[in-house]
């Protein structure tokens, strides 16, 4: 399963409205997370690929398409470390 596919079914399991998700999809304005199920998401996606988020990458992570990237780009991170 790819990095997209893994975090778009986190979201879903998450979500408590029906709405197609998309790179664009806002976590909190469009699927309607709240401060405590952003947590919740970033914690389990940190979780699954053993990365841990800084402050500032977690603000840059509310809309899908920037979190698959963050995603991406800490896995890079971590097989050259």
């Amino acid at each position: 399963m790819t990095v997209r596919e893994v975090v778009i079914r986190k979201i879903e399991k998450n979500l408590f409205v029906s709405v197609q998700i998309t790179e664009e999809s806002n976590l909190y304005t469009d699927l309607g997370y709240d401060s405590l199920s952003f947590i919740t998401l970033l914690q389990e996606i940190e979780d699954t690929y053993f990365i841990i988020f800084n402050i500032a990458e977690m603000e840059m992570c509310l809309e899908v398409g920037y979190l698959i990237a963050a995603v991406e780009n800490k896995l890079k991170e971590t097989v050259y470390d």
